[in-house]
C-alpha cells in the first residue's frame, strides 16, 4: 500500500510536469546559462575529440576567456550535449527542451525531500506531506521549469543533503562514495555547496567524541569521502582543469563578491545590491512562502531550539534529534553567511532556494509537535488536520488560477500595490504569452516593439513559432509605429498615464489583482 502511493504520487507529478513544461515564457539568465554549457562543451570536445568539432563551433569563445567561466556547468555541459545528440535545432526547441530537464532534475530534489522526512519521522505518509510542501510552494513550483540556476542546485543540494544524513548515521564506503558524488555535483552547480564537507566532517567528528560510531570504520569512510569529493569535483568542472586550486579559489572569492551592482526595488526603495539591508533575505521568504508553512517553520525551530538546549553539550540524544540539528543548521548557517558577508543578492531570494528544503523539514517538525504527544487533545489534531487541507487546496487553486505565473505569489504579509514596492516579473516571463497575443493579433509582416523597462523581451522571441518570429523586429526606433512592452522592472515611476498622450493599452497580463506586464500601441 505504502510504495503504491508513493509511486502513483511521483507519477501524477511527473505527468503535471510533462503537461504544463511547455507553457513557461523564457527567463533572462536562460540564454546565458546555455553559453556556458555551450563554451564548456567546446572545451571539452577540443580537449578530448577535436576531430569531432564542428566548424560552426570555431566562433565560440574560449573557456579561459570566458566571463562566466567560474560557473558551475554540471548541468548546463550535459543538457546541451543532449541538444547535439538529439539534434534539436529551432530556438524554441531547445528551450522547451532545458524547461523539461530543470523539471526533471527539480523532481529529483523533491524526492529527496521526501526520502529525508520519511527517514526521520518514521512515516512514508509524512515523507509525502513534505514532498507536497514542496510542490505547493508557487514561486518554486513555476521556476522548477525554466530556473537552470537556483532551482537546479536547490535539488542538487536536497539531494546531498540525504546524502549527508545517509553517511553520518552509517559511516561506510558505499555511503561515502555516494555521498561524495553528491557533494561534487552540488558544489560543481554552486560553490555555496561547499558547506556540505564542513558540516560533514564536523558532525562526524562530534558523533566520535561522543562515542556514537565506530572511530576506525568512521575515519575511513570519511577519508574515503574528502578524496572522492576533491577528485570528482575537478573532474566535473572543465573550468579547474588547468589549475584546480587557484581557479577554485577565485571562484570561491568571486561568488563571495558577486558581480552585480545594479538597484534593486525593496519595500518601495530602490537600493544598490551591493548595499542591502541584513533583513533582506528574512523578509522575502516571508512574504513569498505560504503563510502555512511559516507558522509550522516557527513551531518547528522553536522545538528544535529547546531541545538542544536541554541536551547541554550533548546536543542530541538520538539520531532523530540529529537529522534536526543537521535541518537547523543547513538553514541558519547559510543565512547567517550572506547576512554577515553583506552578499550581492538581487531578484528576492532566488540565490538562497537551497535553504528552502531546510525550512520544510523543519516546517514537518512543527507540524509533528502539534500533532503528537499522548496528552493532545483531539480536536487540535481534527483542527491541525483542516487547517493544512485546507491551506494545501487554497494555494493549489492559486497556483491553477495563475498559471503559468506563479513565479509572482506574494502571501498576504506582503500587502498590496506590490508593484510599487517589490519586483513582480523580474525574469520577464510574461513576454511569451504578450507576443503570442501580439502576433495572433496583428498580422502586419513586420511588427516593431520595444522594451520600456529592464527586461529580456527581444529573448522571448526565441519561444515563438518561427513562423511568427520571423515577423518580430526589436527596435528602439521611437518614430517607428510600434508596441511598448513594460514589466516594469527598475522603473522608478511605474505610472501608466505616461503613455496616455501617444499610445493605446493593447494588452495587460494581471495574477492577483496586480499588473505584471502592460503592452501599449503606438497611436498612429
Amino acid at each position: 500500500m505504502k510504495s503504491a502511493a508513493q509511486i502513483a504520487f511521483f507519477l501524477i507529478v511527473l505527468a503535471i510536469g510533462l503537461v504544463v513544461y511547455k507553457d513557461y515564457g523564457i527567463s533572462f539568465d536562460e540564454g546565458s546559462q546555455r553559453n556556458t554549457g555551450v563554451v564548456s562543451l567546446k572545451h571539452v570536445v577540443e580537449r578530448f575529440a577535436p576531430s569531432l568539432l564542428p566548424s560552426s563551433a570555431r566562433s565560440v569563445q574560449s573557456l579561459n576567456e570566458y566571463r562566466d567561466g567560474d560557473y558551475g556547468v554540471v548541468f548546463e555541459l550535459p543538457a546541451v550535449a543532449l541538444e547535439v545528440v538529439l539534434r534539436i535545432d529551432d530556438k524554441k526547441d531547445v528551450f522547451l527542451f532545458r524547461h523539461l530537464l530543470t523539471f526533471l532534475v527539480a523532481l529529483g530534489g523533491v524526492y529527496a525531500v521526501h526520502t529525508m522526512a520519511r527517514r526521520r519521522f518514521a512515516d512514508w505518509r509524512l515523507g509525502l506531506l513534505a514532498a507536497l510542501f514542496l510542490i505547493l510552494t508557487p514561486r518554486l513550483f513555476a521556476e522548477s521549469f525554466y530556473n537552470s540556476k537556483d532551482i537546479v542546485f536547490m535539488a542538487v543540494f536536497a539531494i546531498a543533503m540525504n546524502t549527508t544524513i545517509s553517511f553520518i548515521l552509517k559511516p561506510g564506503v558505499g555511503t561515502a562514495l555516494l555521498h561524495a558524488l553528491a557533494t561534487a555535483v552540488a558544489i560543481d552547480v554552486r560553490l555555496m555547496a561547499v558547506i556540505l564537507p564542513v558540516a560533514t566532517v564536523a558532525i562526524s567528528v562530534v558523533r566520535l567524541l561522543k562515542r556514537e560510531v565506530p572511530a576506525g570504520r568512521t575515519s575511513g569512510a570519511l577519508t574515503i569521502y574528502l578524496a572522492a569529493s576533491c577528485l570528482l569535483v575537478p573532474a566535473m568542472w572543465p573550468w579547474l582543469w588547468s589549475d584546480p586550486i587557484g581557479n577554485f579559489v577565485q571562484a570561491f572569492t568571486n561568488m563571495a563578491k558577486f558581480r552585480w551592482e545594479r538597484e534593486v526595488l525593496y519595500m518601495g526603495r530602490f537600493i544598490p545590491s551591493t548595499e542591502l539591508p541584513w533583513h533582506y533575505i528574512l523578509v522575502w521568504i516571508s512574504i513569498t512562502t505560504p503563510l502555512l508553512y511559516l507558522a509550522l517553520f516557527v513551531v518547528g525551530v522553536l522545538a528544535t531550539l529547546r531541545r538542544i538546549m536541554s541536551r547541554g553539550i550533548q546536543l542530541w540524544k538520538s539520531d532523530e534529534e540529529l537529522q534536526d540539528v543537521v535541518f537547523l543548521g543547513l538553514f541558519a548557517a547559510p543565512i547567517a553567511a550572506v547576512i554577515l558577508l553583506q552578499s550581492v543578492l538581487y531578484d528576492g531570494w532566488r540565490q538562497m532556494y537551497f535553504v528552502y528544503p531546510a525550512v520544510l523539514l523543519l516546517a514537518l517538525h512543527g507540524w509533528v509537535t502539534l500533532w503528537s504527544g499522548t496528552s493532545v487533545p483531539k480536536i487540535r489534531r481534527s483542527l491541525l488536520g483542516m487547517v493544512t487541507a485546507v491551506s494545501l487546496l487554497h494555494t493549489a487553486a492559486w497556483m491553477w488560477q495563475a498559471h503559468p505565473f506563479q513565479n509572482v505569489y506574494f502571501n498576504v504579509l506582503a500587502g498590496k500595490n506590490l508593484r510599487t514596492r517589490y519586483e513582480l516579473d523580474y525574469w520577464g516571463l510574461a513576454n511569451r504569452k504578450a507576443l503570442e497575443y501580439l502576433v495572433a493579433n496583428d498580422q502586419s509582416d513586420v511588427i516593431n516593439v520595444r522594451a520600456d523597462s529592464f527586461t529580456a523581451l527581444d529573448m522571448a522571441f526565441t519561444m515563438i513559432d518561427a513562423r511568427d518570429r520571423q515577423r518580430l523586429r526589436y527596435s528602439d526606433d521611437r518614430s517607428l509605429p510600434q508596441y511598448v512592452f513594460t514589466n516594469y522592472r527598475l522603473v522608478k515611476d511605474p505610472d501608466d498615464s505616461k503613455y496616455a498622450r501617444d499610445y493605446d493599452l493593447f494588452y495587460q497580463i494581471r495574477v492577483d489583482g496586480e499588473v505584471i506586464l502592460s503592452v501599449y500601441r503606438h497611436r498612429v
